[in-house]
């Protein structure tokens, strides 16, 4: 018995050991995007009206929109300030841009890049938490949804309540909470408010997870929550979720 128990503490202590060094090498360049965001994007459209690289750059609602190269279809949005993720207090305040939202009211442009149309229930957007990111400027994925979670949302949907509960089944092997609002109020409800007062709740450290917001059939807006657990190799990577192919929406 105490050589199994010493067994699988050497086990443990050698995935700490791996994932310690994992989130090391990731973060080499954590500035990257920040740098794009500060020095090209937001300089551009302020003295020559070029969000280059940026697609596009909006200043007065402080966000920028970003191509990224991981995929053909993958847009990411940004703050046009220096917001390191999903824990920064700045997102928490009564006057911060609801950038989930803002982001989901681009998604028109993921459409016109795909040339062809896509359903807004194949489409998704994602934050990792803390351990889950390689970037500290906040940023908001946007993409299709994998088939198979589009899939199991549409099996769940009549599960999902309006407050946050387990979702009945994992996603990508990952235990998710989930909870639904009406379409009409995501504008005046902000999912990282939302989160933050559920973990607080629950006496928990919101850097430890992952949020992502999809829509169902009823046109209502789902939530879902992914929270860090090592021995289910989850790093709260809800964008683990997303497609960059868009295979659900072909």
């Amino acid at each position: 018995m105490k050589k199994t128990l010493r067994g699988l503490l050497f086990l443990f202590i050698a995935l700490l050991v791996v994932v310690a060094a994992w989130l090391l090498s990731i973060r080499a360049n954590s500035d990257a995007l920040w740098k794009i965001v500060s020095e090209q994007c937001v300089p551009g459209q302020q003295q020559r009206h070029d969000p280059a690289p940026c697609l596009a750059v909006n200043l007065d609602k402080r966000f920028v929109i970003f191509k990224d190269a991981k995929g053909p279809l993958h847009n990411l949005l940004m703050p046009t300030e220096k917001m390191t993720g999903i824990e920064s207090p700045e997102v928490q305040q009564p006057d911060a841009p609801n950038f989930f939202y803002q982001a989901w009211q681009e998604r028109g442009r993921l459409k016109q890049m795909a040339g062809k149309p896509i359903s807004d229930r194949y489409l998704g957007l994602a934050i990792n938490s803390w351990y889950g990111r390689s970037q500290n400027q906040l940023h908001i994925h946007l993409a299709c949804l994998y088939p198979e979670v589009y899939q199991a949302l549409n099996r769940q949907e009549g599960r999902i309540g309006n407050s946050w509960q387990p979702l009945g089944e994992k996603l990508k092997g990952h235990d998710y909470l989930a909870m639904k609002m009406p379409a009409g109020a995501f504008e005046q409800q902000d999912p990282f408010k939302l989160l933050h007062a559920y973990v607080q709740q629950q006496g928990d450290d919101i850097a430890k997870y992952g949020l992502a917001v999809a829509a169902n059939g009823q046109g209502d807006i789902v939530l879902l929550a992914n929270r860090l657990k090592i021995t289910d190799f989850n790093l709260g990577t809800a964008g683990e979720i997303l497609d960059y192919r868009c295979a659900s929406g072909r």
